[in-house]
């Protein structure tokens, strides 16, 4: 192969790679962190083949006229490269596993979805106007051509780009009675105390915030917000019974998701662990301990690591639940066994955050296992 000049195989072989790669990033909530991220650095360098390839579109751009169309689609890819040069930046910046930049921005996380998604319809326009480029020669292909597309397009939306959208932008409200009452469980004469960490009750909210799926929230039918695992854990002392507490900061998170991300990342660098409120004075009488709690940067949160420091835990049951958007159990049930002295089970319950409304069955299922 020519240095600069690939065959047409080639071309659609990198093509095909890079749009495979788009499609599994836009699916973060499925694939989760570490996969995103590497996949992310794959398609970055395909992206650079892909110009090497087409380095001959650069050449041209001082020769020629400029008709409509050619302004148009030379603005669009001129708008797609800038777009995929700042997902590529605040990537970095938000990275969690590949990178370590140190560098906190309020936001960045929430930026680095709209230009997500932004890139999504460029590419959309991108590969439209050489399909129908193509298609003009063979007249009798289009329509074929234009049922492919758009069966692509709505599976992208339906499949991977609205749950997306949804868990990072949309309000989700449940029937709090319904969502939460279910089958009961017997548990012997076991002792059981279910803690959760959650938002809520920790976080100076404004007063128009919306709630969000994948910012830990939940609305119920009195317009009162729900941290997911506060929901989590009320499902756990509906089926088991029991006591219920939650892990309360002194020190209140700021209203957005996203700035509470950057703080809880400026909290894992720091040795210090947060203060607590209104928690027991002791776990005495208890012998199981259920903890719920979201993953934080791949691990548990600086308040359930200041919980888990606070107490004796010796002779108890400790049993991680843990909530997630996409990144499984991480490393927390490593830092719980370094956090208290307990019997930490190995095996914890993990559900993805879109999945609680409907998750109260499987919570029953994995109790009677326990």
């Amino acid at each position: 192969m020519k240095k600069y000049n690939a065959s047409g195989r080639t071309k659609k072989v990198i093509d095909m790679i890079m749009g495979l790669l788009f499609i599994a990033l836009l699916g973060y909530s499925f694939t989760g962190a570490p996969f995103h991220e590497l996949a992310g650095i794959v398609f970055v360098v395909m992206v650079v083949i892909h110009n090497i390839i087409n380095i001959k579109w650069y050449k041209a751009i001082g020769k020629g006229a400029y008709n409509k169309k050619r302004k148009i689609v030379t603005a669009v890819n001129f708008a797609l490269a800038a777009d995929m040069a700042a997902i590529l930046l605040t990537g970095i910046v938000n990275s969690r596993y590949l990178f370590h930049t140190g560098i906190h921005i309020a936001g960045i996380g929430q930026i680095h979805t709209i230009l997500a998604s932004v890139g999504f319809m460029l590419i959309a326009f991108h590969v439209l106007v050489h399909a129908f480029g193509h298609a003009k020669k063979r007249y009798k292909m289009l329509p074929v051509m234009l049922m492919i597309l758009i069966s692509v397009l709505a599976v992208l939306l339906d499949v991977w780009l609205l749950p997306y959208l949804k868990r990072h932008f949309l309000t989700v409200e449940i029937d709090q009675k319904t969502v939460i009452s279910g089958e009961s469980v017997e548990f012997g004469n076991r002792k059981i105390l279910t803690v959760y960490f959650t938002r809520v009750g920790n976080t100076d909210f404004d007063s128009g915030v919306d709630a969000v799926s994948g910012a830990s929230l939940l609305l119920n039918e009195k317009k009162e917000f729900l941290g997911n695992s506060q929901v989590v854990g009320m499902m756990i002392q509906n089926a088991v019974g029991g006591d219920i507490v939650s892990i309360n900061t002194k020190e209140q998170y700021l209203s957005s998701y996203f700035d509470t991300v950057s703080v809880a990342s400026k909290e894992m660098k720091c040795r210090e662990l947060p203060e607590l409120v209104d928690m027991p004075e002791n776990l005495d009488g208890y012998d199981t301990v259920f903890i719920v709690f979201p993953l934080w940067w791949n691990t548990i949160p600086k308040p359930v690591e200041a919980f888990l420091d606070s107490y004796d835990f010796s002779g108890k049951s400790v049993i991680p639940v843990v909530t997630h958007g996409g990144s499984g159990t991480g490393r927390s049930i490593e830092a719980i066994k370094d956090a208290c002295d307990g019997a930490v089970r190995e095996e914890p319950l993990e559900i993805y955050c879109g999945d609680i409304p409907y998750c109260r069955e499987r919570v029953t299922e994995w109790l009677k296992g326990l």
